[in-house]
Parts: structure tokens; C-alpha cells; sequence
């Protein structure tokens, strides 16, 4: 079989219909994650190197910044690695600009055989300088730390300006775990490599394929992992979070890591429960910024794991429309279950973003519904004081601020927080900001 395909751009342009569609903002969502993980292991010059990085990124207080796009992102990441060189070869500059899709994108544990046939798509995400027929490798990476070569191959410098590549390789023989794949430019001490993805080897993939293909199907029409698999598998689209073992746990056990999932009103949401007794119940809503297993199994899940057992909370967290409509619940319409599942306990809503913003009209909507406390996470609006409508304890965090520590402000049941990084990052900082204000009471 060919390495590769001549036609492949205009085959490319009519397959493209469907899920395929959607992997550019998969793979944006991917990078966002790691600029989470990294920044959060990262030390203080690392993190201020990655602050400025930010400055001119677009926000409510910079509206005419520009766009955090994949160049922005890749830019971040390199400023938390430290030691790293700010000037790209013209391999790692092709590298960073090579987005893999897998197809599949798992395959099944075995001990002999070929494996499956597998496709790499290597798509160039933006223009670079492409000097001569560059020398492609890719690599498999096990979890044990071994290594693989699966494929090595010199690519014609037209069909890499052209923006797609394909390559063919079979995976290696294991068993379940977490194999990833990176593509590598060039050889010897001048190779390069791009950002590796997830491939996950599972165990009886085909088999646990089939037996959900025949299984009554849920009737979830804001997202399901059962389609979620389908997508892995025949086109090679990840979920950002989950590979396809927990994907698989998902739709089998119910779980995700230490949560459990639950369908409510058309939508799944996840049940995050301490191991001491729960006193209360906090409901936390990402909005469109962040997405519920991004809070729950993303770089900023070890946080709110910590907060529910510091606080002794069960987290609940729901994405769920502002207003109901078709076969969904409304917010305001869950929260009311909730509340009334155990009256006599605290009961807080915590809510990032475009959700945040509609705290306040739901409030006024239902000024019945018992909240003993809600914190709203907002992308640098730079409010001043309460919102009239919020007659409850309520704290404000507010992001991108210029100050290099964070700013307090409290009243009486009013505290409002003002932090240097930038709204997308604050997922994993919000918890301890919560704990920070409830204990200053």
C-alpha cells in the first residue's frame, strides 16, 4: 500500500462532512487542557513567563486582543516548560503544526497478530516554511515508558504544503492501557517532535463495541459517550478529557474515575461525593468555557476532589440549558430537584462564565429557590459590587486581573476577588478561593 495518497486533499474535502467538522475545536480544547496541567505544576517564573504570554490575548477587558488560538496556546506551553529555546527550527516548527487523527482511535489489546489497520491523518493547522521533503517518523509511546517506531516515511514537500497527510501503521501488541502516538520531523540531533495523543489500547474493543451498538439506546441530545466511542473509533475524533478506557467505564459503569454519572432530564451529570458525610450540596455549572468532565476528570478535577472533601460537599455538576427545551431540564428547574432531594442541608451554586452571568436573572425569576450561597466566575467584566438581584451570600471572582497577587474586597455576605490569570485557567483556582472566603466568615 502507498504511503501515500496524491488526490488526498480533494478526497479530504468530501469526507469532511459530520464529525470531522468538529476536531479543530477538539484539538483546541486538547491544548487548553495541557496549558491547564501545565500551569498548575509549573513554578512562579514559568507561570509569570506564561502570564505574559496572555496579556494580549482577547478578553471582556481586552476586546480587541487577539484570538487564543492554537499558535497562542502552543506559545503558552513553551513558556511553562522552562529552559525552553523561544527560537523554532524549521522542524519543530513543522512539528507543533501537525495535528494527528488517529483512525481508530483505540485499538484492542492482543498478544499476536498484525493488529488493526490504522490511518494517521497529519493535518497542518497553519502556514510554515517547509524546506525540501521533510522525513516524517511516528512513534508509539507505552505506559510503561517503551517506545516503538511505527512508521518513518519522506514526505514530497507538495503534499505537505498541500495540508494533509495520511500514514499507514498497525499498533503494537499490549495489554490494556495507555499508549499514546507523536509524530517526529527529521533525524539525528536535528529531529523534532510535535504533541503526542491519546490512543488507548482496550480490552476487547470490538466485542464491548458491539454488545453498546445493540443496547436500547439513550435518548441524550446534548451529548452522549456512547456516541462518543462511535466517533473515536470510525473517524478518530477524542473526547479532550477521556480516553477511550474511561469513555467505555462511562457508558458500562457509570463512572468517571471517582464520580458517578447520572442521567437527569435529558443530560448526564456527575456526582462527586466525600468520603466523610456530606453536610451540604454545591452545584457547579461550567457554561460553555467548561465543560462538566472537563471540571470533573481535566486538569482542574484534583482541585474541586480536594474542595468536596475539605468542605465536606457532595459536588454536583450540571450542563443543563438556561431555559428548558426540548427533552431538557432548565437550570433553574434542577436546582429546585436538588434542593428539595435534602432540605435541611447547605446548599450552594457555584457558575463560570455566560452561566455565571445568568445567576442573577434566574435569581430574580425564582426568588424562592433556597440558595445559602453562590460564587460567579467572570471573564475580567470588572463589576463593581453586589448585583442587586443576588440577596444571598455571594462571591464574585473576577480574572486577568494586573495586580501579582490577588486583590480581596468583602462586605458584609459580599466578597469579590480579583486574580492574575486569565478566565480560561481558573477552573482549578476557583475551589481554593471558595474555601479562602468561607473561612474568612
Amino acid at each position: 500500500m502507498p504511503p501515500l495518497l496524491g488526490i488526498i486533499g480533494g478526497l479530504f474535502a468530501a469526507a469532511s462532512q459530520g464529525p470531522v467538522d468538529e476536531f479543530p475545536l477538539i484539538v483546541r480544547r486538547e491544548r487548553i487542557e495541557l496549558v491547564r496541567a501545565g500551569y498548575a505544576a509549573a513554578g512562579e517564573d514559568e507561570r509569570l513567563a506564561a502570564l505574559h504570554v496572555f496579556e494580549g490575548i482577547r478578553s471582556a477587558a481586552n476586546p480587541k486582543g487577539r484570538e487564543l488560538g492554537i499558535q497562542e496556546l502552543d506559545a503558552v506551553l513553551r513558556a511553562l516548560e522552562p529552559g525552553t529555546d523561544s527560537a523554532l527550527s524549521p522542524e519543530q516548527a513543522l512539528a507543533d503544526v501537525l495535528t494527528l487523527r488517529v483512525v481508530p482511535g483505540a485499538f484492542e489489546s492482543r498478544s499476536e497478530g498484525l493488529g488493526e489497520a490504522t490511518t494517521v491523518h497529519l493535518t497542518r493547522t497553519m502556514d510554515v516554511a517547509v524546506e525540501g521533503d521533510p522525513i516524517l517518523s511516528l512513534y508509539w509511546s507505552g505506559p510503561n515508558g517503551e517506545e516503538l517506531r511505527a512508521r518513518r516515511e519522506v514526505i514530497p514537500q507538495a503534499i505537505v504544503k498541500s495540508g494533509i497527510v495520511e500514514m499507514f501503521i498497525r499498533p503494537p501488541k499490549s495489554a490494556p492501557g495507555a499508549w499514546r502516538l507523536v509524530c517526529e520531523v527529521g533525524m539525528g540531533e536535528a529531529a523534532r517532535r510535535g504533541l503526542p495523543v491519546a490512543v488507548d489500547c482496550v480490552k476487547e474493543l470490538g466485542a464491548r463495541r458491539k454488545t453498546i451498538a445493540s443496547s436500547p439506546k439513550r435518548s441524550l441530545p446534548v451529548w452522549s459517550p456512547e456516541k462518543a466511542i462511535e466517533e473515536l473509533c470510525d473517524y478518530g475524533i477524542r473526547h479532550p478529557v477521556l480516553g477511550a478506557r474511561a469513555l467505555f467505564a462511562l457508558v458500562e459503569e457509570g463512572v468517571v474515575g471517582e464520580t458517578r454519572a447520572e442521567v437527569h432530564g435529558g443530560s448526564l451529570e456527575y456526582h462527586l461525593t466525600p468520603a466523610s458525610e456530606a453536610v451540604g450540596t454545591l452545584v457547579l455549572v461550567g457554561g460553555s468555557t467548561f465543560g462538566s468532565l472537563e471540571l470533573v476528570a481535566g486538569a482542574s478535577s484534583g482541585s474541586w476532589r480536594a474542595f468536596a472533601e475539605t468542605e465536606r460537599l457532595r459536588v454536583i455538576l450540571l450542563d443543563l440549558p438556561l431555559a428548558a427545551g426540548e427533552g431538557l431540564s432548565s437550570l433553574a428547574m434542577r436546582l429546585t430537584q436538588l434542593r428539595e432531594e435534602r432540605p435541611e442541608d447547605e446548599f450552594h451554586l457555584a457558575a463560570f462564565g455566560d452561566a455565571a452571568g445568568f445567576v442573577p436573572s434566574m435569581r430574580a425569576r425564582h426568588p424562592g429557590l433556597p440558595l445559602d450561597s453562590v460564587t460567579l466566575v467572570s471573564d475580567s467584566v470588572r463589576r463593581t459590587g453586589r448585583d442587586p438581584r443576588l440577596d444571598v451570600r455571594t462571591m464574585l471572582v473576577e480574572c486577568s486581573g494586573d495586580s501579582p497577587d490577588r486583590s480581596w474586597a468583602n462586605e458584609d455576605d459580599f466578597g469579590e476577588v480579583l486574580i492574575r490569570e486569565p478566565f480560561v485557567l481558573s477552573g482549578a483556582l476557583v475551589p481554593e478561593l471558595m474555601i479562602a472566603w468561607n473561612r474568612a466568615r
